[in-house]
């Protein structure tokens, strides 16, 4: 089964690169650019973003001139560089390497992928880029057939990414994950990971990441043999690939549809849909691509018995590879010319191509797999020795002890054992009643804080709607609309606040809430649509050493409530326009830090709206203490300490 060597994670450069720059008016399309570069003669940061854009445009579009965007991004990276504009420069190196990427140089692609990802972390580049720099390393090491790599690399960009909580998660980290699973041929793991990188592509809109990942699917379907879901993707994916004129990539999944049909049996279908592809890559003068068309329809004639047509395409196919220097495709094409001959029964010519053929096997890769294996049995045999010597030692011990015991008094060992089972018997009934006297306190516990809660938050509010409902009837015969209406209006706004109460409550009794990560989470998700709604820019942080940290329901439910109180406070009062809330463990501490950079207040003063008595209440309760620093035009920060 031979697919499209484009498949595996076409455009993660393009991706990264292709960001539209928020920092000035640049145009985003080729004329438009060509025209501003004209006009705009001062050699300054925007004149770099209109080289990258134009580097970009020039080698991604319709009919791609790879040389000229090549020049056009050295003069990007010289400047760049001479300006130390961190952003321009490596923009410059990823657009590069995508067309290294993108003409078969992969290790060109992987060189300036590095270069990128150096220029990023050095001028300290926001995190989503530098995570994305990190997955187009891994496309690179794919194509080097670095497996091993490129999963350890796309683990890095997905730590990355929970560190810094990027949101959305970046979808070409998973679908690289999925592709080195694939290329391990371990379709069934790959397909996981494709999926999810599928719902991003379909959240950000990325037609091009969506056309890519949906072909990646339909190559892990053939490989399980469920051709109808595979050209079901694959049908997606040309769609899509349409949709954007993205011609190579259309090249690549019209042979994939014509191989799949073939291995469904229906060859002469799949025809057409690889010619098509062929003439796709020779009007983009792709030879990758081409060989890879070439190679297909030779397989199709093969299995159509027509063995001229079969045989001239797989010559083509060799030339092409050979011409490229492609080692890998060499062989398998080689491979390919030896099953045809064969297949035809000119036995000579197939020993010739199969000789050949074992002659581009990687010798060096044979050796290094062998001593590797040897080094692990020869560990394994020194492990299994010395386990042995320490049994040897163990059972020694057990006789002598053995020995011993034989020595010792018959009653004195059956009175020691009767006081010893008698004491034993003793000590677990208490402990057993113990824990079932706390289990039965924490119920108890329990059931009362749900009975308080449910009567504080819900039992009134219940009680107004009541008393609500049985006023309308009254209101409308009085012929009062607008009181009717303002009672309705008032009913439903008690029972959104129920709504919350309930969902407040469930939520705080949940074990599976039981962390401090599912605090933190919750927290986020109810202060960031406020921030949004007040332009507050926000960063939430949250230390990874605290998400297997377990924690009590007490101190959770009252954990939460201070945060929710301390963003309340801060949206009505602060008017800030920059907040952070930020949750770490330090020396045995958990450690919440709130702050804005608003008006600030006099902590000294007494106010009702502040709840500053109650949030210390519950800090107290739960063995902690809170601090607030505020003063009036200097923000206010607030810091909550609690032992763990």
């Amino acid at each position: 089964m031979k697919h499209g060597y484009l498949i595996a994670v076409l455009l993660v450069g393009l991706q990264i690169s292709g960001l539209p720059d928020a920092f000035a008016q640049v145009p985003q399309t080729l004329d438009s650019v060509v025209v501003y570069l004209k006009h705009h003669t001062s050699k300054d940061t925007n004149y770099v973003r209109a080289l990258n854009v134009m580097g970009r445009e020039l080698h991604s579009g319709a009919n791609p001139d790879y040389t000229k965007a090549d020049s056009v991004l050295q003069v990007s990276e010289h400047l760049a560089t001479q300006l130390q504009y961190g952003m321009g420069l490596a923009k410059a190196y990823t657009n590069r390497a995508s067309i290294y990427y993108l003409t078969g140089r992969h290790q060109q692609a992987l060189d300036y992928f590095q270069r990128a990802l150096t220029a990023a972390e050095n001028y300290k580049l926001n995190p989503r880029f530098i995570c994305g720099a990190i997955s187009n390393v891994a496309a690179a090491l794919s194509k080097l057939q670095q497996y091993d790599q490129v999963v350890a690399t796309e683990l890095r960009s997905l730590r990355l990414q929970e560190q810094y909580n990027v949101q959305p998660r970046i979808a070409t980290t998973y679908g690289g994950i999925g592709n080195a699973y694939r290329d391990l041929n371990k379709p069934r793991e790959a397909l996981s990971y494709y999926q999810q990188a599928l719902a991003l592509m379909h959240v950000e809109k990325n037609t091009s990441g969506m056309a890519i990942i949906e072909n990646n699917i339909g190559v892990c379907y053939d490989g399980l043999e469920r051709y109808d879901k595979s050209l079901t993707y694959y049908k997606l994916a040309l769609k899509h690939a349409t949709e954007i004129q993205f011609a190579l990539l259309q090249a690549d999944i019209l042979v994939n549809i014509g191989l799949a049909l073939k291995l469904a049996k229906r060859p002469q279908e799949g025809l057409p849909f690889v010619e098509r592809s062929l003439a796709i890559a020779q009007k983009q003068q792709n030879k990758a691509s081409m060989a890879t068309a070439y190679f297909n329809l030779g397989q199709i004639y093969e299995e159509l018995k027509q063995y001229t047509p079969a045989e001239k395409h797989l010559k083509k196919a060799l030339d092409l590879a050979t011409e490229i220097g492609n080692k890998k495709r060499i062989a398998d094409y080689t491979q390919g010319l030896a099953d045809l001959y064969g297949g035809m029964k000119n036995f000579q010519q197939a020993y010739v191509f199969q000789l050949e053929k074992n002659k581009q096997i990687d010798s060096t890769t044979a050796v290094r797999t062998s001593a590797e294996v040897q080094r692990l049995v020869a560990q394994y045999k020194a492990e299994k020795k010395e386990q042995q010597i320490k049994l040897l030692h163990q059972q020694a011990q057990l006789r002598e002890k053995e020995l011993i015991n034989k020595r010792l008094q018959t009653n004195g060992l059956l009175i020691g054992g009767a006081l010893l089972l008698l004491l034993g018997a003793a000590i677990s009934a208490w402990l057993l009643n113990r824990a079932r006297l706390h289990r039965l306190e924490e119920a108890q516990r329990l059931r009362k804080q749900i009975a308080h809660d449910l009567h504080d938050e819900v039992g009134s509010t219940l009680s107004s709607i009541s008393l609500l409902s049985g006023m309308v009837n009254s209101l409308i015969a009085q012929k009062r609309p607008e009181s009717v209406e303002r009672a309705v209006q008032k009913i439903n706004t008690d029972a959104r606040q129920i709504l919350e109460a309930m969902d407040e409550i469930i939520w705080t009794i949940n074990p599976g809430n039981d962390s401090l990560q599912r605090i933190a989470l919750r927290l986020q998700e109810y202060a960031q649509p406020l921030m949004e709604s007040k332009n507050i820019r926000f960063s939430f942080v949250t230390d990874p050493a605290l998400y297997a940290v377990p924690i009590s329901m007490e101190v959770r439910r009252s954990l939460y409530l201070i945060g929710k109180e301390a963003i309340n406070n801060l949206i009505k009062y602060s008017e800030a326009t920059e907040a952070t809330v930020r949750f770490e463990r330090k020396n045995n501490q958990l450690q919440v830090l709130i702050e804005d950079n608003g008006r600030g207040f006099d902590p000294a003063q007494p106010s009702q709206r502040t709840g500053q008595s109650s949030m210390k209440q519950r800090a107290e309760a739960m063995g902690g203490i809170l601090k607030i620093h505020s003063s009036p035009g200097q923000g206010t920060r607030l810091q909550l300490v609690v032992d763990q």
